[in-house]
């Protein structure tokens, strides 16, 4: 599933991330709330929306930045998930200095204001083991 967000970021173009968005047999977590999106296809829309630019280059190059970080291994039970970036989880008092610089690379541009004094809402994604996308949102 990595691979296939890659694929789809590398090109350019948002609309190349629904054939991985697709692929689940279940929505992934973009968001909580009722401005979600609920269905396949409100999804890519619910994405260029939340980028900066509105066109969805913003998520991209968030999702680039995401990748480019290391995994954690996350065990509930039987069910195990791969988290990037590891850091994500972490406050800013926490994190080496160079995790904080790379946290800011994985903050959306609007959640830059209300972040100065505080951990940064970091971007982000979540693999199972299976294959499956559980999410792509901020950590809170």
């Amino acid at each position: 599933m990595r691979e296939l967000i890659l694929e789809a970021v590398e090109s350019g173009d948002i609309e190349d991330l629904r054939r991985a968005i697709e692929r689940n047999e279940t929505l992934p977590i973009f968001a909580t709330g009722p401005a979600r999106p609920r269905s396949f296809a409100g999804a890519i829309d619910f994405l260029k929306a939340q980028s900066f630019d509105a066109h969805g280059r913003e998520t991209l190059a968030i999702i680039t930045a995401i990748f480019d970080q290391a995994y954690a291994r996350i065990s509930r039970g039987p069910v195990v998930t791969y988290e990037w970036p590891a850091f994500a989880a972490r406050t800013l008092g926490e994190a080496s200095e160079d995790e904080r610089r790379e946290m800011w690379r994985c903050v959306r541009f609007a959640g830059l204001a209300s972040s100065l004094d505080k951990t940064p809402p970091v971007e982000r994604i979540g693999i199972g083991a299976d294959g499956t996308w559980h999410y792509f949102a901020a950590s809170s």
